[in-house]
C-alpha cells in the first residue's frame, strides 16, 4: 500500500520569472495574478493540489528584491524568507539562458538553507532556439549548489508540469493532509477580489503607477444570486489618481469591467463591482499603513 504524503513547497525566484504562472498550472486553476511586469506578486499565496497519494501545498512567493528601498519591498522579501522556514521542498525557478545578479541573490539565500530539498526549475524552455544551449546552462547553474532535482519546464505551455508534480509528491514526508480535499487555497474571497482588481490595474496602466498602488475591499456581500464588492484603489499622488480614473472615467470603468469578468469566472456567480480611487501619500513606505492594507 502506498504511503500518503503531504507537505509544503515554496516557489521562489527573481521577479517575473514565471512563478505565479507555474502555481496556477500546478493546481489547474488561476489563484495567483500574473502579468509581464515585475513585482506583481506581493503576498505568499498557498495553492493546494490533491491527488490519490499526496497533498501538495505550493507557496507562491513575491520575486526577491535586490537592495529593497521601501517598507513594501522589505515586506515582500520577508514573505520569501519566511516561506523557507516551514516548507519541505523548495522550487528555485530560473529562466532558461537568463541567469543574472537577481538569480545570484536568490542563490545566496538558498546556500544558507539547511535540511530542505531544493529543485532547480528552469522555466521558459519553449523560447529556446537551440536545445543544446540548455545543457550548458544546466551545468553552469548546477555546479553552484547541490540540487535534488533539475527539471526544465515551460509553465505557459505546461511542458513537464506533470513530471515536476510527480517528483515533488515523491519527496514529501509521510503525513495526513493539512487541508480538506476540496480546498484549493488558504486565502479568502475578499483577498482575491482585491488581487484581481490590482491585476487589471497592472495590465492597463504604465510601468510606474502599478508599483505605487494598492487595493483594499471595503465591503463584500455574498447573496444568493450575486456578490456585491466595493473596492478602494489607493495611489500616492493626485496625478496617479487622474491616470487611474482616465478621461471621463473611461480607464477606471474598463478596469472594473475586466476585473468583474475575472471574478465572476472565479466565483461562478454574478458580481456587482464598484471602485473608488483615493490618495494616501507614501503608503508603500509606512509600516502602519501597510498593515492597514493587509501587508502583515
Amino acid at each position: 500500500m502506498t504511503e500518503y504524503r503531504a507537505g509544503h513547497v515554496s516557489i521562489i525566484g527573481k521577479p517575473n520569472v514565471g512563478k505565479s504562472t507555474l502555481l496556477n498550472q500546478l493546481i489547474d486553476q488561476k489563484i495567483s495574478i500574473v502579468s509581464r511586469k515585475p513585482q506583481t506578486t506581493r503576498f505568499n499565496i498557498n495553492g493546494i493540489k490533491n491527488s490519490t497519494h499526496y497533498q501538495i501545498i505550493y507557496v507562491d512567493t513575491p520575486g526577491l528584491q535586490l537592495n529593497p528601498k521601501h517598507s513594501l519591498n522589505r515586506y515582500m522579501n520577508k514573505e520569501v524568507t519566511n516561506s523557507l522556514v516551514y516548507v519541505d521542498v523548495i522550487l528555485f525557478v530560473v529562466e532558461a539562458l537568463n541567469w543574472n545578479k537577481f538569480d545570484e541573490n536568490v542563490l545566496k539565500i538558498l546556500n544558507n538553507v539547511k535540511d530542505k530539498k531544493i529543485f532547480l526549475v528552469i522555466n521558459k524552455i519553449d523560447k529556446l532556439k537551440n536545445k543544446d544551449d540548455l545543457l550548458e546552462n544546466i551545468n553552469d547553474i548546477s555546479n553552484q549548489i547541490g540540487f535534488e532535482e533539475i527539471i526544465p519546464i515551460s509553465a505557459l505551455r505546461r511542458k513537464n508540469i506533470e513530471k515536476l508534480e510527480s517528483l515533488v509528491g515523491k519527496n514529501l514526508p509521510a503525513s495526513e493532509p493539512f487541508y480538506p480535499r476540496k480546498q484549493i487555497t488558504d486565502r479568502n474571497e475578499r483577498f482575491f477580489a482585491a488581487e484581481f482588481v490590482r491585476e487589471k490595474l497592472i495590465e492597463r496602466l504604465n510601468k510606474e503607477v502599478p508599483h505605487q498602488l494598492s487595493v483594499t475591499i471595503d465591503d463584500f456581500k455574498d447573496s444568493k444570486n450575486i456578490i456585491h464588492i466595493n473596492a478602494c484603489i489607493w495611489v500616492e499622488k493626485q496625478g496617479q489618481k487622474n491616470i487611474v480614473i482616465g478621461k471621463d472615467g473611461k480607464v477606471l470603468k474598463e478596469i472594473g469591467i475586466n476585473a468583474r469578468k475575472e471574478l465572476e469566472n472565479l466565483y461562478d456567480k454574478k458580481v456587482n463591482l464598484k471602485t473608488w480611487v483615493k490618495i494616501k501619500s507614501k503608503w508603500f513606505d509606512s509600516k502602519t499603513i501597510l498593515k492597514e492594507f493587509g501587508y502583515s
